[in-house]
């Protein structure tokens, strides 16, 4: 079961980086992530008739969650405005390397042959899709692959928390308090830059931005499809971080159709490689 529920979370989420784009064309990135915070975190209000609270000890833990969450989403919403979509999730896929070992050495859970094999055809499509990418004047920034790098590492982070809290936590325990605290730190970084530039940077246009409330609501509803794919039994770390980037099949299509993103047969055939890559991964 936690098969279906991950692979309705890449859909989603496949769908908010897209809405992200398309959100960033119009207003700047720490608008973006201010309001799509607060969205995400109002939607999650509703579970708390169910009951949130959480023993003190798990605190400092959601705490930096929503810290390194808040900085990857507002580094990665930097990076979407100059860069491809389809790069930007291709790139983010290094992060299954990462969890690939915190399963096997943290989780206890096992590998295959074919695992192994998933993996090299993974990395091998990450890398040479990191080379198709090219803007009008040259290739993509060296900065800007660093960022899409560590937000990888961040994202693998954020998954072992996840796997973690939800073993002991209900889904609304969960997703209440990371929420809160994206939201509390989101307006934190906004506040600096608001000061840096010595504006209220939030503008009239901005509340029309219909962009940034679909990645609220896509983000609130992929992330529940998340942690019940995390509480599911028998469910691997390893697996639920190979098929939730599944979500590139998603914003390539979306870079092609809707962006005109370049060379688009090799980018198919290496999201097909990935995709290969993935099925690996996923024999049990």
């Amino acid at each position: 079961m936690y098969i279906i529920f991950v692979l309705l979370y890449a859909l989603l989420i496949g769908f908010e980086t897209i809405f992200k784009k398309q959100a960033r064309i119009k207003s700047k990135s720490s608008v973006i992530l201010v309001m799509f915070t607060s969205i995400t975190f109002l939607l999650s209000l509703i579970w708390i008739p169910f009951g949130v609270r959480v023993p003190a000890e798990f605190i400092p833990i959601f705490a930096l969650k929503g810290l390194i969450l808040s900085f990857s989403w507002y580094i990665i919403l930097k990076v979407l405005k100059d860069a491809d979509v389809s790069l930007v999730t291709s790139l983010k896929l290094i992060s299954i390397v990462f969890t690939f070992i915190i399963g096997l050495t943290a989780f206890g859970e096992r590998t295959t042959l074919f695992e192994i094999l998933g993996i090299i055809l993974i990395v091998t499509g990450i890398i040479l899709m990191s080379f198709l990418n090219k803007k009008e004047k040259g290739e993509i920034k060296a900065i800007h692959i660093i960022f899409i790098i560590l937000a990888a590492i961040i994202s693998t982070a954020s998954e072992v928390i996840d796997k973690y809290t939800t073993t002991y936590l209900t889904n609304f325990q969960v997703q209440f308090w990371f929420l809160l605290f994206t939201f509390i730190f989101s307006w934190m970084f906004f506040a600096i830059e608001c000061i840096r530039k010595k504006q209220f940077l939030i503008k009239k246009q901005d509340l029309t931005n219909y962009w940034i409330y679909l990645v609220g609501i896509f983000l609130f509803v992929g992330d529940l499809m998340l942690f019940l794919s995390y509480r599911s039994p028998n469910s691997q770390l390893i697996i639920i971080s190979i098929l939730s980037k599944l979500k590139i099949l998603v914003t390539t299509l979306a870079g092609i159709i809707i962006f005109k993103e370049k060379n688009i047969t090799k980018k198919i055939l290496l999201i097909l490689m990935i995709i290969v890559g993935a099925i690996l991964v996923s024999l049990l």
